[in-house]
């Protein structure tokens, strides 16, 4: 089968649709499948790399890090609209959705959307569920979605945004897969030992890793405020945050009003393929977002046996079991005390871990593949039907 991929975020962007992208094109190219993906370059130039077409841009003005296809009468568009997919699929609702429309309308190629982001949530912050606003964003959604004959989620949780409302026949849950073979790897003794001295962290330090973008909604401030409260049952304890952005001088200066500066680590930005070593140097994963829809960096430190230690949230449904993978926290106290009992009890950690590897192998790259391609193979059919109907 011939599969286009459509997607504002790739490989010139960290994050979860990147990741899930991906592990997407890598299962299905495992499993013989022809696919190519569109998406901005990182320059005011278009060029081609193997079976990824990248379409000149610019900065976009609307979110740090993005850019913003310049071009929508591209060369390499029209040698896509040559190649005619079977199927069109958009990862992202910006400008490489509005080329694959052309694509689809010129190649009568089915169109299936993937939901990532819950946009309300940036846009009307916690007046989202107010039903003006409700109705306005459903008004939004059947315009955006209108065309796709399939529309994915990667969770429940994204299945009851206020845009997917009135098109729930056309949903599909689908959680995001990863490519386990990146993450499921271990350091040496000497690689560990150095990794972690170079970090400032001794051999007998309990590490508790957070890997995120840092900005306000991940909510890693929470777990800056929580962490004084486990300091004082188990003082050898260090947080690692990997990753950066527009929240890390709030969180450093939060770190140090709290007086536990020196037991915070900023790691900053790591490239998406050393990320693992991160992992494997810690003992616990820990998140207190309640915006994910189905974060990669869960199933991350899944692939790399690590306990998990959330905040609730209908995100984790199906990835952490609690007092299974890890434990799920709803007050501080609960986050003192689970991470106290996990970090505290090789036993408890090692069963945890071990049940988080196993858990990892439900979001192979394969087993995503092959959902996604039922899925394929469902709109297909639904839009030959239509055509059909139509003569």
């Amino acid at each position: 089968m011939k599969i286009l991929i459509a997607t504002d975020c790739y490989k010139f962007n960290t994050g979860g649709i990147t990741a899930s992208v991906l592990a997407l094109c890598s299962g299905l190219r495992k499993k013989g499948h022809e696919v190519k993906v569109l998406s901005p370059s990182n320059s005011y130039k278009y060029f081609r790399d193997g079976d990824d077409y990248f379409i000149k841009s610019v900065p976009a003005f609307y979110y740090p890090g993005m850019r913003a296809i310049l071009s929508f009468h591209d060369p390499l568009i029209k040698e896509l609209e040559a190649w005619c997919p079977d199927v069109i699929h958009v990862q992202t609702e910006g400008a490489a959705y509005i080329i694959s429309k052309r694509i689809m309308k010129c190649c009568d190629s089915p169109l299936v959307m993937t939901c990532h982001t819950d946009y309300a949530h940036f846009v009307f912050g916690s007046l989202r569920s107010f039903p003006p606003i409700k109705a306005f964003m459903r008004g939004i959604g059947k315009v955006i979605y209108k065309k796709a004959v399939k529309i994915i989620v990667p969770s429940q949780k994204a299945g009851n945004f206020a845009f997917l409302s009135s098109m729930k026949e056309r949903l599909t849950v689908i959680p995001n897969g990863i490519e386990l073979e990146k993450y499921q790897k271990t350091l040496s003794i000497l690689e560990r030992q150095s990794l972690r001295k170079s970090l400032g962290i001794d051999d007998n330090t309990k590490i508790m890793v957070s890997v995120s973008r840092l900005s306000k909604e991940k909510n890693a401030r929470e777990i800056i405020a929580f962490l004084p409260s486990l300091l004082k049952k188990m003082p050898d304890v260090k947080l690692l945050i990997v990753g950066d952005g527009p929240d890390r001088s709030h969180l450093e200066k939060q770190a140090k009003k709290l007086n536990i500066k020196y037991k915070i680590i900023f790691a900053g930005r790591v490239p998406a393929e050393e990320v693992w070593r991160y992992y494997n140097i810690s003992d616990i994963f820990v998140s207190a977002s309640t915006f994910e829809v189905h974060s990669m960096s869960y199933l991350e430190a899944l692939a790399q046996g690590l306990p998990l230690l959330c905040r609730a949230d209908d995100a984790l449904i199906g990835v952490l079991e609690h007092n299974d993978n890890g434990m799920i926290y709803h007050s501080q106290k609960e986050f003192s005390d689970f991470a106290y009992k996990i970090l505290c009890d090789d036993g408890v950690r090692d069963s945890m871990g071990q049940k988080s590897l196993e858990k990892a192998e439900c979001f192979s790259s394969d087993a995503f593949a092959d959902s996604v391609m039922k899925i394929y193979k469902d709109a297909m059919r639904k839009e030959t039907a239509t055509d059909n109907e139509k003569k």
